[in-house]
């Protein structure tokens, strides 16, 4: 019987996969938001080294908390930059990179070592903390005040120079 032919149905799951990627992509590239209520936030998590801290241990100094995964294209792309701009800020403004949900800790420290990335680097394995912070997409990225408020929640990726701005504005300003 001739009739018409059906496209093989791992086409359609692989398109069905295309949509569902860019979708996510377009909300992990979207525009920043503004918290409205400056509130105090803290939360333990362990260093790569091992060691364990707190978001209160950044107090007296404002803090860039950066939540990225290794499978984050977006988060891959920022990070040179974020190590650049902690270079500039170095002694005024403290830089913390989040990873979370890792398959492996060995592609986070991988990714980390092959961008260049030195700032402290710490776990949410769960995604505790970014939850926290109501994070949706990745990266995200959290300016937080040396009074330990939460004064910007940034989803997308943030190169240097809007990242210079966003440490102006929200936390050397004043």
């Amino acid at each position: 019987m001739v009739g018409i032919p059906k496209a093989a149905p791992s086409r359609f799951l692989w398109l069905l996969v295309l949509v569902i990627a860019a979708s996510l992509l377009a909300l992990g590239l979207a525009t920043a938001e503004q918290r409205d209520s400056a509130e105090e936030v803290d939360a333990s998590f362990t260093y790569f080294d091992g060691t364990n801290g707190t978001l209160a241990n950044f107090r007296g100094k404002p803090l860039v908390l950066n939540f990225w995964a290794s499978w984050c294209p977006a988060c891959v792309a920022e990070m040179p930059d974020f190590q650049e701009v902690s270079e500039r800020f170095a002694g005024r403004v403290e830089f913390l990179g989040m990873n979370m949900q890792e398959v492996s800790l060995d592609a986070a420290l991988g990714l980390v070592e092959a961008t260049g990335v030195e700032y402290r680097m710490a776990h949410d394995p769960d995604g505790a903390i970014f939850q926290m912070f109501g994070g949706v997409a990745m990266p995200t990225t959290v300016f937080i005040a040396a009074t330990g408020e939460v004064v910007r929640v940034h989803a997308g990726a943030i190169f240097a120079a809007d990242l210079v701005a966003l440490i102006e504005q929200e936390l050397l300003a004043g």
